[in-house]
């Protein structure tokens, strides 16, 4: 087989990897929802406005997901919050939070 034709042969499908291969590696963690079920345990809410202080009295607006210890990136409008393991936005809240030091 003619060596040109080879290195075609192995080169194409590389290519077609590679225009794949990062879509994949920076695919984006889903949206966390408040009807999530793991959301619903844990009071999880958009606007931690929104909270019922009946359910969770030790609440306060002060409190949201921005400045807690599992929001992975403090300054961001969103990020992943590794308690759902999915993307929260920096006004949500839940039972979950741990003030951040």
């Amino acid at each position: 087989m003619n060596p040109r034709r080879v290195f075609f042969l192995k080169l194409v499908p590389l290519a077609g990897a590679l225009t794949v291969l990062p879509g994949m590696a920076f695919a984006q963690e889903p949206v966390l929802a408040e009807s999530d079920k793991l959301a619903v345990s844990l009071g999880f809410r958009l606007h931690t406005e929104k909270v019922d202080q009946a359910k969770f009295p030790k609440h306060t607006n002060e409190q949201y997901c921005a400045r807690c210890t599992l929001y992975s990136v403090p300054d961001a409008a969103q990020a992943k919050c590794n308690l759902f393991n999915k993307i929260v936005p920096k006004t949500g809240w839940c039972s979950g939070f741990n003030k951040r030091a």
